[in-house]
């Protein structure tokens, strides 16, 4: 039984590398604020840089991220032009798990209460991956919070990611799941837990975006897992949506050209919203 789980989790490890995002080696701004803001008796993880009166950017990390997912890559830079906010989401980096079920829905609840705590009515948002899901998911919900919305790799329901990626998902959650279940360990429940988002969710259609009024900025690999059509479609659901096609990006890969395409691209971006 451990041969078979360690082979399984090694298939796992092996599938899943090409998610993960490589920092460059972007110098980091100071931390402005940093601590935690109770969601409903949650606390969920914060912390602040750049022009603490600018124009409010709110970050939003990778499945199984946290609020430095963005430290050597385009965290530096937005720091320069906007009040960036940094978040961990439930059960990352150091916000607590709560109870239930880990949803994009309740995540997007959780961020009213982040918004609400600073005092910020409207934001713009950049997310990555399951962070732009998540925006995606905030936005339908919670429009009159949203100024703009730039996403990266980002899918709207779990038919756009590839075959291949999608069934290298579950085979990682399968791997964090039968972990769990002989080590009742609460971190490899934790694990199985954030993987498990991936499985089931978004639960969004291409009509649920088409209400999104907002500016929306659409990027993605040109090797990315997530299906072009499908990346094709988001934009076209959306009015007025942009997109970037980053020409040899895979997904966490396309940050390989941060300074010299995804940064400009997003300034340009949010410099034209009004």
């Amino acid at each position: 039984m451990k041969r078979a789980l360690s082979l399984i989790l090694a298939l796992c490890f092996v599938l899943a590398g090409a998610f993960c995002v490589a920092p460059s080696a972007a110098e980091m701004p100071e931390i402005k604020e940093y601590g935690f803001i109770d969601c409903n008796g949650v606390k969920i993880e914060y912390g602040i840089y750049g022009d603490m009166q600018g124009e409010p950017l709110l970050l939003l990390p990778p499945n199984g991220g946290d609020m430095h997912s963005f430290d050597g890559n385009i965290l530096p830079e937005m720091s320069n032009h906007f009040k960036v906010i940094a978040v961990s989401p439930r059960g990352c980096g150091n916000s607590d798990r709560g109870e239930g079920r880990l949803t994009f829905e309740v995540m997007s609840d959780d961020l009213v209460y982040v918004l609400d705590y600073l005092e910020i009515e409207k934001v713009n948002i950049f997310g990555f991956s399951d962070g732009g899901n998540l925006g995606f998911v905030f936005t339908v919900e919670h429009p009159e919070r949203v100024k703009s919305l730039a996403v990266m790799g980002s899918n709207i329901n779990t038919m756009g990611t590839k075959t291949f990626n999608q069934i290298s998902i579950v085979w990682r959650y399968l791997g964090f799941w039968i972990k769990a279940a002989i080590t009742k360990d609460p971190a490899d429940e934790l694990r199985r837990d954030i993987q498990g988002m991936m499985v089931r969710q978004p639960t969004l259609t291409f009509d649920d975006i088409a209400q999104i009024k907002v500016p929306v900025l659409n990027i993605y690999g040109e090797d990315d897992m997530i299906k072009r059509s499908h990346s094709k479609r988001i934009t076209a659901s959306i009015e007025g949506a942009q997109e970037l096609m980053v020409i040899g990006g895979g997904h966490g890969s396309c940050f390989d050209q941060t300074e010299t395409l995804l940064n400009p691209t997003l300034l340009e971006f949010y410099n034209g919203v009004e």
